[in-house]
């Protein structure tokens, strides 16, 4: 009797333990399911694997904004960088145009739910860019002064991954072809200012 009592025993410590190790195998693949997400996205669209939220983030807006008649306006810095910035009417969000001296564009967009509205604390998340930015200011004196601002002229979604505009700027147009996903422009073209924004 007492023999049946010790297997009894040890078959049920024996499922127990059987039952936790499937627990932590399912809470490990379950925990792994995000990361191998990201790992997926950071290939597919080829961007550093820390850089996905954010990227997906501005993904979003762009998807958000797309039907939104933005009027820019232009700043060049001492630096040579022209910034274009401007702000949809109808959900406040932010987008700026980044150009450096050697040509190359990004496009970033500020979410209007992530600034800091008058009287409230700074959101967390944008405060040591606000704190970045005091500190370049007060390193060295710096000249911003107005330039002509880029208008979109049109622009179009072609595929997911495919944002077509023409922009004009300094008396002329340009088609290009963007990234939503990087914010980068991957082509740039003089083109009539009557180009249609559709896939080249």
């Amino acid at each position: 009797m007492m023999r049946d009592l010790a297997n009894s025993d040890g078959t049920k410590t024996g499922g127990v333990v059987s039952l936790l190790k499937t627990v932590a195998l399912v809470v490990t693949i379950v925990g792994a399911i995000p990361t191998a997400i990201t790992a997926y996205h950071a290939w597919q669209y080829k961007v550093p694997f820390t850089k996905v939220p954010h990227r997906l983030a501005q993904y979003d807006l762009w998807m958000k904004n797309l039907d939104c008649q933005i009027e820019y306006k232009a700043l060049d810095t001492a630096q040579g960088t022209k910034l274009d910035v401007g702000a949809c009417p109808s959900t406040g969000d932010i987008a700026i145009r980044i150009e450096s001296t050697d040509g190359k564009t990004t496009y970033e967009w500020i979410a209007y739910n992530e600034l800091q509205k008058p009287g409230e604390e700074p959101p967390t998340n944008l405060i040591d860019l606000f704190i970045g930015v005091a500190r370049a200011d007060t390193a060295g004196q710096r000249s911003v002064r107005t330039a002509q601002a880029m208008e979109v002229v049109c622009q179009s979604l072609v595929t997911k991954n495919q944002l077509v505009r023409v922009v004009r700027e300094g008396g002329k147009c340009f088609r290009e072809e963007l990234s939503p996903m990087r914010g980068s422009i991957d082509k740039r073209e003089e083109v009539p200012c009557d180009t249609q924004c559709k896939a080249g």
